[in-house]
């Protein structure tokens, strides 16, 4: 790699770090302002009926249940509390006639490290996901219903099974929660309607939210933490709720909201209004750095919703699609309302859309190699191998330009002592000297071009697909979603045979077309690039320390091709 090309690279590494900031100093990119916080419930708590009465300061069921207007004075002890649960391909669900709702959701084909399947309503107390009405004073989480089948365990593995609850007040309002579970969908659909919202005290709107924190997943909580966020989707722009003042989220986005949901490291908890769009998405929840065995680590409990509107009529009847599952692009982008933007992998503006056919592409070829080949990590070697294929043509121009301004350094050298006082003459002396050995100086820098969307999107897809997710390697890579904690953990060993990998393959091209002043980046380049990428997933450590080996074969094809053919022509 000539100092040029090193130039540039360093150059589009600043870019991709700073990228919005330079396009909002061009004014091509304004970052959204919130508008104020907009009153809302209150479930940072995550309790069965925390509310926000207006006051921003939650109160407990037991005072809501008393406070006039709000929910009935007792509930009635005609319902006991009950479960039911619904078993699909894909998720176990239980739930409670207590809230009419969600109390639990297993995935089946995801556990934690240490066994149990992953759980998408951690600790709930209340019906998740929940309608809260009157600015929040009113909960749906806290009301008695009467479920359409008897408590037990259904199928939905052949077959859809629909589940309704009901709710009726003493004025004739009825408030209808109905579900249906398909066989292999990560999603269900809800149907929410209301009758006689007189009886009730609705009017304007009601928030519709996933009110259950989601919780860590994996061993490196810090990462998990680090990934949480609330996230929407309006006028086809994906925004991320995050306005965090003094450790507290409350905030809300006006709009048409296409969707707003909930992400972790590699799952999400996602409401598709279906009817109509939702005029808002709104957010609330806290952090907390504290001390672990592992370091300091700041939790995060986020919240959120959609706001509905309804104008003064006697009912409502909303329809949604609910999303509770893995972060899987292609199974996202099913759902045709730009759901796998919740990745947030090619959504930057204009540099998205150049790496988003490579992420795509990656995305599809490494579950097909997966299928051939039961092992992620030879996967990653397998993959190596076809981009490495690919990219040869380039990497052997890259070789041969650097060995030719190598080889006339010499004259370019006395080209510059004979015309040292006429810059125009060493101008047009240089370029007949190029063209006389056929060498194009940019030719080595511009081959690198072509591979960088490759090298980002790869970059993006290893950060946040759920594809190498507890898929172990060999000995002590055994899951190759997870980066070294430290320079203690055994993970750092792969991060030292990249470093080692990259500095052999650096030597080689330093023989092939480098200078002397090349020769402290050529040692000093491959140890910065381990100590500030070995916290990423190991198996993007593990493809790019396969993709450095793969480059003695570039060195020594062109090394083959240069005695067969000894010419330089490399324009």
């Amino acid at each position: 790699m000539d100092k040029k090309t090193i130039i540039i690279v360093v150059l589009l590494g600043l870019v991709i770090v700073f990228y919005y900031p330079i396009l909002q100093f061009l004014g091509l990119y304004e970052q959204p302002t919130p508008p104020p916080p907009q009153q809302t419930q209150d479930t940072t708590a995550v309790t069965p009926g925390p509310v926000d009465t207006g006051s921003g300061a939650p109160e407990d069921v037991s005072e809501i249940l008393t406070k006039p207007g709000a929910l009935p004075a007792e509930l009635p002890d005609t319902l006991p509390i009950d479960t039911i649960r619904v078993e699909t391909q894909l998720y176990s669900v239980l739930l409670s006639n207590h809230g009419g709702g969600p109390v639990s959701m297993e995935l089946k084909e995801y556990e934690y490290r240490d066994d149990g399947q992953v759980e998408m309503i951690p600790e709930s107390e209340a019906a998740t996901p929940n309608a809260v009405f009157a600015g929040g004073t009113y909960s749906t989480a806290v009301l008695p219903y009467q479920a359409s089948r008897p408590a037990g365990t259904y199928d939905a593995t052949r077959d859809t099974v629909e589940l309704r609850y009901r709710y009726t007040n003493e004025a004739g309002g009825a408030i209808t929660k109905t579900y249906y579970f398909y066989p292999n969908e990560y999603h269900y659909d809800l149907t929410f309607t209301v009758e006689n919202t007189a009886s009730f005290g609705f009017e304007r709107s009601y928030t519709m939210w996933w009110n259950t924190p989601l919780g860590v997943t994996e061993p490196q909580a810090s990462s998990d933490y680090g990934s949480m966020q609330a996230v929407t989707m309006q006028g086809g722009s994906r925004e991320a709720i995050e306005e965090f003042r003094d450790d507290q989220l409350n905030q809300s986005l006006d709009g048409y909201t296409t969707w707003v949901g909930l992400r972790s490291k590699f799952f999400s908890a996602v409401i598709i209004p279906r009817s109509r769009e939702g005029q808002a998405a709104v957010a609330q929840g806290s952090k907390q750095s504290i001390s672990t065995e592992d370091g300091r680590v700041e939790i995060r409990n986020i919240t959120a919703g959609v706001v509905m509107p309804f104008a003064g009529v006697e009912g409502v009847s909303d329809s949604f699609t609910v999303y509770v599952g893995p972060l899987d692009y292609l199974r996202m982008d099913d759902y045709n309302v730009d759901l796998e933007a919740m990745l947030d992998i090619g959504t930057m503006p204009f540099f998205g859309m150049l790496i988003k056919p490579f992420a795509i592409a990656i995305m599809w070829l490494l579950p097909k190699l997966h299928e051939v080949v039961p092992n992620y990590g030879v996967v990653l070697f397998l993959f190596a191998v076809i981009v490495k294929l690919i990219t040869l043509p380039l990497s052997l121009k890259q070789f041969k330009s650097m060995q030719g301004m190598r080889d006339i350094a010499p004259k370019l050298e006395d080209l510059k002592k004979r015309h040292a006082k006429d810059p125009q003459a060493l101008q047009r002396e240089t370029m007949r000297l190029y063209k006389e050995h056929g060498v194009n100086p940019m030719s080595g820098c511009l081959v690198m071009l072509p591979q960088m969307p490759l090298m980002i999107a790869m970059f993006r897809v290893f950060q946040a697909t759920i594809l190498l997710r507890n898929e172990p390697f060999v000995w002590f890579v055994d899951d190759l979603s997870q980066g070294a904690t430290g320079f203690t953990d055994p993970l750092i060993i792969l991060v030292i045979i990249m470093v080692v990998a990259q500095l052999a393959s650096s030597m080689l091209t330093m023989q092939s077309g480098g200078g002397g002043q090349q020769k402290a980046l050529t040692y000093i380049f491959p140890v910065m690039l381990g100590f500030f990428l070995y916290s990423l997933p190991s198996g993007l450590i593990l493809y790019w320390t396969a993709f450095s080996l793969l480059s003695f074969m570039d060195w020594f094809l062109f090394k083959r091709n240069q005695i067969k053919n000894p010419q330089i022509k490399t324009a």
